[in-house]
């Protein structure tokens, strides 16, 4: 039976996506979501619930979170389906989106830089983003360019906005333009 979903996985990423400015943890929130929908299968017995585990993993995965965090939790998912998990969780999907920590990918993900409408200079936001990585400057930093799209109260979407997002436990560097989320490591 096919488990992949693409359209429920991305709608589960959509979901996400902004959470991080709430000050909850993306990779948290889906294993919380994870372990909520398994208890709710071995209350009701219904395998539509695995099946909606099963897509948040997906959604886990491609966000770059490693498959080894949840294993534990994953393994009695495949379990309870009866599934392996070479088969339904091939390789290539395992923690892509993990990026080091070096001047040149950085300023790959942050991506076409204007050099007159910005929040710094493209050279000043790699430096400062680094800094505040290898440094652990806990919080959540915004960096832009170009002409704003939208604008609510305090928050401004522009052309090319970027976050990063400084926990104790890891750092996560999210594109919002593209919808995006990178893991940065030393």
């Amino acid at each position: 039976m096919k488990r992949y979903n693409s359209m429920e996985v991305e709608v589960i990423k959509l979901s996400v996506c902004n959470i991080e400015s709430l000050g909850l943890s993306i990779k948290d929130v889906l294993m919380q979501s994870v372990v909520w929908l398994r208890e709710k299968y071995e209350m009701t017995g219904d395998a539509r619930y695995l099946e909606k585990a099963v897509w948040h993993i997906y959604a886990y995965l491609e966000l770059g979170y490693p498959y080894e965090n949840g294993r534990a939790e994953f393994q009695v998912i495949l379990d309870a389906l009866g599934e392996k998990e070479e088969d339904v969780f091939p390789s290539r999907c395992r923690g892509r989106k993990r990026v080091p920590l070096k001047k040149m990918r950085i300023n790959q993900l942050l991506g076409k830089w204007n050099p007159v409408l910005q929040s710094m200079k493209i050279s000043d936001a790699v430096e400062d983003i680094i800094e505040k990585s290898l440094n652990r400057q806990l919080g959540e930093y915004t960096y832009h360019c170009g002409k704003v799209i939208k604008q609510d109260g305090e928050n401004t979407l522009w052309e090319n906005t970027c976050k990063l997002y400084v926990r104790e436990e890891e750092v996560v560097f999210q594109n919002v333009n593209k919808g995006k989320y990178y893991i940065l490591e030393e």
